[in-house]
């Protein structure tokens, strides 16, 4: 999958880059975006753009106009002449180290009174999620979101790399970098391989010496307070770079070990996003550990783990009869953003007779989702199921068949009698709450059989 705007195979001739082994190459020259429905801004004369949302549409560099798939319809109807690919802001973790970081946003989102833009006083769309700033908007890609001052770094996990990409000359990542720069402060880019260690070439990029392509306007909030007016209302000048996989030194050789793309920030780092072509590059919103669904008593048990998380909004656990129809059965929600290993867990307490399947399926803030390997569990009834258990509160005696003459015993450990009840129904519910936390025993008899199962009340 095609990963970060354009590639630097193309680009290969204005820009000096540092790199350990030192070369150049071309910036991104003109992007096309949907402020006020259409716009257009380039190197050559950079545009101020006074925005409330901006999405890339496509982008030009070295004579080639690249679309990103976030609205090619617009493109035709204002005649740009583009080679169709699709563009996804790569899901990131961020780890900043800068007190003065900033969120910024469009100037005239919700509006603009003057001065530092707190007038009339906005919310950012996603609050203190400083990682969710990277993936708004179509395909993530909105100019008009950014984290200023950001230092630290920011992680994106890489699940395949698409060998085919390398060196083809067709864009794979895209680097944005949206506001001030330090020329003494260099940004390093960078894969890395599941131990952290580096797999092909690190490349240092100066973000002074690249072309501002356009001058988007913006308000600022500070970090984690979301205070207004962190910097006074204002353009800044936008720089976009692109490289292709082989200016990192991935190679035929080295590609399959790629599990990361890692960019160090600087102190003056001013990020948008960081895009992948999805022909290029594929890219997991979480780390999975394991999936496992496993029949304890009459529920079954479904535990999880992750080693990291990226804009993960929930979880659904999906059951299925027959490994084609599913049925959502839970959800509960993931971390967002975490790099930490994370267990999860849930419970169906109404399986399925017989054989019946499960899945995990992982949904993260722009609607994507992934899922799990499909886990079977087999479930041999006997006698009755209780549901909920632990419970609190009322249970309930669930049978296949109505007894003929059956009763419901509610026993202590010892086995002493403290509750019965005539089974009137194949769904009894019985009032629990008087009994203290503890451990009980649900005893079902009838004229021909005794079974007893096990119950919590807490």
């Amino acid at each position: 999958m095609k990963s970060f705007l354009i590639k630097f195979s193309v680009l290969l001739h204005m820009l000096t880059i540092v790199s350990s082994i030192g070369w150049t190459q071309v910036p991104v020259t003109r992007i096309y975006t949907d402020h006020n429905g259409f716009f257009t801004s380039s190197t050559a004369s950079p545009q101020v753009a006074d925005v409330a949302t901006h999405h890339l549409l496509a982008f030009e560099s070295g004579g080639i106009i690249w679309s990103t798939g976030v609205n090619d319809a617009t493109l035709t109807a204002n005649a740009v002449t583009f080679t169709p690919q699709v563009f996804q802001a790569m899901p990131a973790t961020v780890n900043s180290n800068n007190p003065s970081a900033l969120i910024g946003i469009g100037r005239q989102f919700g509006g603009f009174g003057g001065g530092n833009g707190c007038a009339p006083p906005v919310v950012p769309p996603s609050g203190n999620n400083v990682s969710a700033y990277l993936t708004d908007g179509i395909n993530g890609l909105d100019l008009s979101t950014a984290i200023f001052n950001i230092g630290g770094n920011i992680k994106y996990t890489v699940a395949g790399i698409n060998p085919a990409s390398i060196g083809d000359g067709v864009p794979d990542i895209i680097i944005t970098q949206a506001g001030d720069v330090n020329g003494s402060l260099l940004d390093q880019f960078r894969f890395l391989d599941v131990s952290n260690n580096l797999v092909g070439n690190q490349i240092a990029v100066n973000f002074n010496g690249v072309p501002t392509v356009a001058q988007p306007t913006w308000k600022f909030y500070n970090i984690p307070g979301l205070a207004c007016g962190g910097s006074t209302a204002s353009s800044r000048n936008l720089r976009l770079l692109a490289f292709d996989f082989a200016d990192l030194g991935i190679t035929a050789g080295n590609y399959a070990s790629v599990t990361q793309f890692q960019h160090q920030l600087t102190p003056n780092t001013d990020v948008a996003f960081v895009a992948y072509n999805q022909n290029s590059i594929e890219i997991l919103p979480i780390t999975l550990i394991d999936f496992n669904a496993t029949l304890n008593d009459d529920v079954v048990e479904l535990t999880w783990g992750t080693s990291s998380e990226i804009n993960n909004e929930y979880f659904t656990i999906e059951r299925s009869a027959n490994a084609n129809d599913w049925e959502e059965i839970h959800q509960q929600p993931g971390a967002g953003n975490s790099s930490d290993i994370r267990y999860y867990q849930a419970i169906d307490y109404y399986p399925l007779k017989g054989t019946s399947y499960y899945r995990l399926k992982q949904t993260d803030f722009d609607g994507e989702s992934s899922y799990s390997h499909i886990v079977p569990v087999q479930y041999n009834v006997q006698g009755f199921i209780i549901y909920p258990n632990p419970t609190n509160n009322l249970v309930t005696v669930q049978l296949a068949e109505l007894p003929s003459n059956g009763m419901v015993n509610i026993k202590d450990v010892l086995g002493k009698n403290l509750l019965q009840q005539k089974i009137t129904s194949i769904n009894t519910e019985i009032n629990v709450n008087h009994l203290p936390k503890g451990i009980y025993y649900v005893e079902l008899v009838d004229d021909s059989y005794k079974y007893a199962k096990k119950l919590v009340v807490q």
